[in-house]
């Protein structure tokens, strides 16, 4: 039994804390971002990008995008944090944006299934032999063979007919919008209709039954009827709430029981209301093995451990969630289709790389030597207009003689040509060498120059 005491142990642990942060998710179906946080691991910055996903699918567009630009800055060669923020322009509808973060990630990680599945979802022609990109935009009776080949993964489970179990088995906080909409609680409760059917359908049948049998045979035969349907009727309740507690991947009994909740509440999360691309980013519980960090799930018997609050406080706040849904854009649900950037205008700004016109050089900081390693060849030049450039302070930094833009990899390309009028002895000049040719000096004036008096 884990207690307080257990979780002090493990105090300013990035696992622990994130597991208590879902755990706050999961009471509420809200997700919270802890802006004070005090880890800066890789941990933190996958869970992070799950917390994107949530907010995507509760209609939080600018608090969804300004933490992915937030990652890319602490992250700027990473994968995910690029197509976290692609995703959200696809929301927001600038589609070319999105497009132009495509660009840059298809330079450095062309090959990389992530970014493959992005491509499908802007509307490129993409292989589905990748679970990723099967998942965006495949459909059919194919999708059955990726419900084992991803057992946490809450949207493979969504793909085939009767998966509701596996999903929410996989991650329950799929269902989180839907059930924010809805106004369904977290924590099981059997339905009112299967209590009103044991205790006053059944238990009166059995005692009605015992006095009949008591009447036509004996008073002893009816009160050994009654005990004995009445201790077979809650054995057998007993029994299936123990087989709710064995933990399987498909077919638990827990999650059947669960799923059938969530169709009272008419709680349905399914492809057409999820936004695209949330299977790149949806995570639950993470560990990391040897700096890799791996997805436990979060699956929907992790409710049993959730404090109880009142169902009538819960619903209140459900609704004001709801109500602030209803008011925000819906994210995107489907993927683009083909050729759309030929028909679509650009949007404002668009000329310029989003990321540049957002972050700045930071979303750049070693990408040309993670490109150059990766790829073996040097990486184009990030085209910057002039006067883009951001201070980091309202100081005039010049005036007080403070170092400014020291670091290499941010400072604008500037590619200087050689000057081939000018040769030092046989070789071409080169772009790091200067001559002086106003001032060349020749073998007598060297001569002129010694003087041993």
């Amino acid at each position: 039994m884990v207690t307080e005491d257990d979780f002090w142990d493990w105090e300013n642990n990035s696992c622990i804390d994130h597991l208590q942060a879902l755990m706050r998710m999961m009471r509420g179906w809200q997700p919270s971002p802890n802006d004070d946080s005090i880890h800066n691991d890789r941990l933190t910055r996958v869970a992070k990008l799950s917390m994107v996903s949530l907010m995507r699918a509760q209609r939080k567009h600018d608090d969804a995008l300004a933490l992915s630009l937030k990652l890319v800055r602490e992250e700027p060669t990473g994968v995910r944090p690029r197509i976290a923020t692609a995703l959200c322009l696809i929301d927001k509808g600038d589609w070319h944006s999105a497009r132009s973060i495509l660009t840059e990630l298809k330079e450095s990680d062309g090959q990389d299934p992530r970014v493959m599945a992005l491509s499908s979802i802007l509307g490129q022609v993409v292989d589905e032999e990748e679970i990723e990109v099967a998942l965006a935009v495949g459909k059919g009776k194919k999708m059955k063979k990726w419900i084992n080949s991803a057992p946490v993964n809450a949207i493979a489970g969504l793909m085939v007919k009767g998966g509701m179990d596996e999903a929410i088995s996989a991650n329950v906080m799929i269902a989180a919008h839907e059930a924010s909409r809805r106004g369904m609680p977290p924590i099981y409760r059997d339905s009112i209709l299967s209590t009103v059917f044991n205790w006053l359908v059944l238990l009166p049948t059995w005692i009605v039954l015992g006095i009949f049998v008591s009447q036509e045979i004996g008073q002893a035969q009816g009160i050994v009827i009654v005990l004995s349907l009445t201790m077979i009727q809650f054995g057998g309740r007993r029994f299936s709430r123990q087989q709710r507690r064995v933990i399987r991947h498909r077919d638990q009994k827990a999650m059947l029981a669960y799923s059938k909740r969530m169709k009272r509440f008419k709680v349905v999360p399914e492809r057409s209301n999820i936004p695209v691309g949330t299977h790149l980013l949806l995570s639950g519980m993470l560990v990391t093995v040897n700096g890799v960090v791996l997805d436990l799930g979060l699956p929907g018997w992790m409710s049993e451990r959730l404090p109880k609050d009142s169902e009538k406080s819960v619903k209140a706040r459900l609704k004001r969630q709801a109500k602030s849904m209803s008011k925000s854009r819906p994210p995107r649900l489907q993927p683009l289709g083909e050729g759309w950037w030929l028909k679509r205008p650009k949007e404002d700004g668009a000329d310029i790389p989003v990321l540049e016109r957002l972050i700045g050089a930071v979303a750049y900081r070693g990408r040309p030597q993670y490109i150059q390693k990766k790829t073996g060849r040097p990486s184009k030049a990030i085209a910057s207009s002039p006067g883009q450039s951001r201070t980091v302070s309202n100081i005039n930094m010049t005036q007080r003689g403070i170092p400014q833009n020291t670091r290499v990899s941010e400072r604008k390309q500037r590619l200087n040509s050689p000057r081939k009028d000018v040769r030092v002895g046989s070789k071409t000049i080169g772009p790091n060498v200067r001559p002086n040719t106003t001032n060349s000096l020749t073998k007598d004036s060297d001569d002129d120059l010694l003087s041993f008096d």
